[in-house]
């Protein structure tokens, strides 16, 4: 009999690729969707709840829901609806689950790097949160998985670094200008970047989802286990210009200066275009999860290569 696993988020960079993922792995996926009544998994933006078929066991839930925070500028709405998208729908859906008939071997439920703020120096699972925007928004998203911890349902917070994928996010926009030989570094180039190639979040994920009891151990008193999805070391947005060019063949001749990303995208380009995010983890090893891509020249060539 197929597992069955729910994710929220489906439609994203990562809930796309999950979802075929695991398919190909032989689960049966669900899709938390968004105000249909008539659906076995819905989530309802005016009540706030999430209602889930009864009729069907679920072994995981994931939760990736919420719109990117690359975006758009940071207006007082746009802040408003980050915080409140991934508040809203990780509370109803930790709620729902904590009430189910059979609770589900595993929940885990994204956050992001963002937590830590902005530093220099490497930050790891054991680190404390920071003090900016980010950090707020990730801090509260996964205050929001309480009600699955107190109901003891495994849980992981998957503070996610930058996601690199030709199909999206951050690479899939570079993309294009990188290509025609529009493209450079950021600034100075120096800000460092937490990332991780999309296939090994993949495997990651699929591994939690196999081996929930993984978790266990490194499970903290609040109920969860923080688990950082990044490569083993940060790069400077200098260096991850040169790999890319060299990953697609082409010269990175045209800097943005500082001066015309602030310009451009306010807040936003300051804390996700200019910011220091220099994150770890120690957790991945300790739980037996080698990256198959954990240096940038290997995985931008097979990104690149593979259209990943």
């Amino acid at each position: 009999m197929q597992q069955a696993v729910l994710i929220s988020g489906a439609s994203g960079l990562i809930g796309t690729a999950l979802s075929d993922h695991l398919r190909s792995a032989g689960y049966a996926v669900h899709k938390l969707e968004r105000d249909n009544p008539n659906a076995q998994f819905n989530y309802s933006s005016e009540s706030k709840k999430a209602t889930l078929d009864d009729s069907i066991s679920l072994h995981a839930v994931v939760n990736l829901a919420g719109p990117s925070i690359a975006d758009g500028r940071w207006t007082d709405s746009r802040k408003r609806e980050l915080l409140d998208s991934r508040v809203d729908v990780t509370t109803a859906l930790a709620s729902a689950l904590a009430t189910a008939t059979k609770p589900p071997a595993v929940f885990l439920s994204a956050s992001a790097v963002g937590f830590y703020g902005q530093s220099d120096e490497p930050l790891d699972e054991d680190s404390p949160a920071g003090s900016d925007f980010l950090a707020s928004v990730a801090t509260q998203w996964e205050h929001s998985t309480a009600p699955a911890r107190t109901a003891a349902i495994p849980t992981a917070h998957l503070r996610f670094g930058v996601v690199l994928s030709t199909r999206g996010g951050v690479l899939g926009k570079l993309m294009l200008p990188f290509s025609l030989c529009a493209g450079g570094r950021l600034g100075d180039g120096n800000q460092l970047m937490s990332w991780i190639a999309l296939p090994d979040v993949l495997r990651i994920l699929t591994r939690l989802i196999e081996e929930p009891a993984l978790l266990t151990a490194h499970t903290d008193p609040k109920g969860a286990c923080a688990l950082n999805l990044v490569a083993g070391k940060p790069i400077t947005n200098a260096d991850f210009t040169k790999a890319l060019g060299r990953a697609i063949r082409r010269p990175t001749p045209f800097p943005l200066p500082k001066s015309l990303i602030r310009l451009l995208f306010g807040e936003m380009g300051d804390a996700l275009l200019l910011g220091h995010s220099s994150v770890i983890s120690q957790r991945l090893p300790n739980l037996g999860i080698a990256l198959q891509y954990p240096n940038i020249d290997l995985a931008l060539a097979y990104l690149v290569k593979n259209k990943a």
